[in-house]
């Protein structure tokens, strides 16, 4: 029995076998139906987009079509509206802007702008038509805007007084508004006049009114220029560049000799001095102002435009005075010399706001070169008057009064110094004896060499001793100039007396050297120790005069009648001659009389006891005792 179960058992599992194997053939078939059929659909596909690409392509040039079609459309619209702009905006234009409110006024004009370029791309005789009439606008327009920014400048330009204000940060211009509103409206002009090709001018209109409102401002300082030349000319100027060291002659040299001047140059005073400061303080604020309101592509165009005319009026005034200095007498060097160191002081001033307009800048510099020139050629000049002093037109008058040409050059010393600080600068830029130059090596005149030739305060100091030395030999030729021997001696005591005060008087020599330097420190112990040398040799020649009355006492055959009269007759004549003596310093006054009471008392006295005479011809011919002498003597000064 167990065998047979076996053979049951298999014989079922070969026919599950066999029907799985069926079941597998069945699955490959299908598969392979399956793959069949997936290619077929692939195939299909494929063939399907093929068809379809074209269709789709042309759906996407469809849509483009459309829009294209529906931008022309807007375009259009919009360009129907902008040959009708001409028409929306004439009112508004030809009104003009409110001046309270500017955009509305603006947009107006963008409008405009905005039409004719649009209608530019239009070749259509009807846009050419309506581009004419927008034109016609914006020119209105435009020129609407002009004039508002014309007016605006103007309301503030009407010309004001710089000197009431310390620095160019203080002189009034505009509200802060309006600056606001002018430079939004000069900015919007220069935009659109580049945009639609129009000339507004804009830097020649700002430059117009402004330009009038600097010249007005300056006009004034002119003015004082011009009056003060003329109220103060001498005559026209030797020549036109200055003092010409080797001429002389001419009105101006004339009054500096012979008339003493009471008028001195106070510094600060020059009316060109008070034009150059205030010039600059007015070139700074407008400058200023000008970076404000116009845009900064045009602004140094028209800041250079609008400061042209007032510097060609200030450098047109600078040439008068420079010709007034040529030909005024030489105290005027102070004048000169002030004016130079405002020129100087503003130098780098002007030179930084003027420096890229080169022809404005050098017109600046030329000028302070040409007086640099002037009072190099003036020092010479003065020097070689005093080595040169007299001539048949100018003599010192026979009156032995200080010679005027002695003070006024000792008085134009001692004001000069104060700009030694300026001149140190100027002499070292010269060089040490360059007023030496035209004079031989050989001459009495030429000293010794400055201590230190390389320092312009040594250089300086070596000028004003040659300067003392050439006066000094002035007072020399002066006293040879005098009628009579007494006159010769008194005008030399006295001129040189007043030389030697000068001096003394002006020697300060405090702590603070660098400021303190008045003429005698800086000539010098030895200058005042030869002039002192030189009272003394005149003094023993005075002494001599006055001795000369007596010369007749030792002659043996005089008697002493006679000897008395010819001394009487010497000795009012001596006393009448003082009477006209113009002696104003009393020290001197006082040497005088002591020199001459000790020339004649104690020699008449002696004479006296040697010839006592009673007899009636020596009693009368005794005209004065000893104090009747001495009392004349010392009213013989008196008028």
């Amino acid at each position: 029995m167990p065998s047979e179960s076996y053979l049951y058992e298999d014989g079922d599992e070969e026919a599950e076998l066999e029907f799985l194997r069926e079941s597998l053939e069945q699955m490959d078939n299908l598969t392979d139906k399956t793959t069949q059929l997936l290619k077929v659909f692939d195939i299909r596909l494929k063939n399907l987009g093929r068809v379809i690409a074209p269709i789709y392509k042309s759906t996407q040039k469809l849509t483009r079509l459309y829009d294209n079609i529906e931008a022309t459309v807007g375009t259009l619209d919009d360009i129907l509206l902008f040959f009708n702009v001409a028409k929306d905006e004439f009112e508004t234009i030809h009104a003009g802007p409110d001046e309270s409110e500017l955009l509305p006024y603006l947009d107006s004009i963008n409008r405009l702008k905005d039409a004719s370029d649009a209608l530019r791309e239009l070749d259509l005789e009807s846009a050419a038509q309506s581009r004419k009439e927008i034109h016609e606008l914006l020119r209105i327009g435009l020129g609407n805007l002009s004039q508002l920014f014309s007016q605006w400048l103007k309301q503030h330009s009407g010309g004001i007084d710089p000197a009431a204000y310390a620095n160019a940060s203080e002189i009034p211009t505009f509200p802060t508004d309006t600056v606001k509103l002018l430079s939004m409206l000069a900015t919007y002009l220069n935009l659109v006049n580049d945009e639609v090709s129009y000339d507004l001018r804009l830097t020649k209109t700002y430059a117009t009114i402004r330009s009038r409102h600097l010249q007005k401002s300056l006009a004034q300082f002119s003015d004082m220029c011009n009056a003060y030349i003329r109220s103060n000319a001498v005559e026209a100027a030797p020549s036109q560049h200055g003092f010409d060291p080797t001429s002389r002659g001419g009105m101006a040299e004339m009054r500096f000799c012979t008339i003493r001047n009471e008028n001195w140059y106070e510094p600060g005073t020059s009316p060109f001095a008070q034009y150059t400061i205030n010039v600059v303080k007015l070139i700074q604020a407008e400058r200023d102002l000008v970076r404000h309101i116009m845009p900064t592509v045009i602004s140094d165009e028209t800041f250079f435009a609008t400061v042209d005319r007032p510097l060609e009026a200030y450098i047109a005034t600078g040439e008068k005075t420079l010709t007034f200095f040529f030909g005024s007498p030489m105290y005027e060097i102070l004048h000169a010399l002030d004016v130079y160191g405002y020129l100087l002081e503003t130098d780098s001033a002007l030179k930084s706001l003027l420096a890229p307009n080169q022809s404005q800048s050098s017109s600046m510099t030329k000028l302070a070169t040409r007086l640099q020139t002037h009072l190099t050629k003036a020092f010479i000049a003065l020097i070689n008057l005093l080595r040169n002093p007299f001539k048949d037109d100018i003599m010192p008058k026979q009156t032995g009064g200080v010679n005027e040409l002695v003070s006024n050059t000792l008085t134009l010393l001692s004001y000069v110094i104060s700009y030694k600080d300026l001149l140190v600068t100027l002499f070292l830029s010269m060089g040490d004896g360059y007023w030496n130059q035209s004079v031989s090596h050989e001459s009495p005149h030429v000293s010794q060499h400055a201590s230190d030739p390389s320092d312009g305060l040594s250089i300086f100091q070596h000028y004003l001793r040659d300067v003392i030395d050439a006066l000094a030999y002035t007072i020399d030729q002066g006293g040879k100039q005098m009628k009579r021997p007494t006159l010769q001696f008194v005008f030399l005591i006295n001129n040189h007396s007043y030389l030697a005060r000068a001096l003394q008087d002006t020697m300060y020599a405090g702590d603070d050297m660098s400021q303190s330097l008045g003429l005698g420190d800086l000539v010098g112990r030895s200058a005042q120790l030869r002039t002192e040398s030189q009272i003394e040799r005149s003094r023993k020649g005075y002494v001599a005069t006055w001795k000369a009355l007596m010369s007749a006492f030792p002659a043996a055959t005089l008697g002493p009648a006679e000897k008395l009269g010819m001394f009487n007759q010497g000795f009012d004549d001596m006393v009448r001659s003082h009477r006209v003596y113009d002696i104003f310093d009393a020290d001197v006054r006082a040497m005088l009389v002591s020199d001459a009471t000790e020339a004649i008392i104690p020699e008449y006295e002696k004479f006296l006891r040697q010839n006592s005479d009673n007899s009636s011809e020596f009693t009368h011919a005794m005209k004065y005792t000893p104090r009747d002498l001495q009392r004349r003597i010392h009213g013989m000064l008196d008028d």
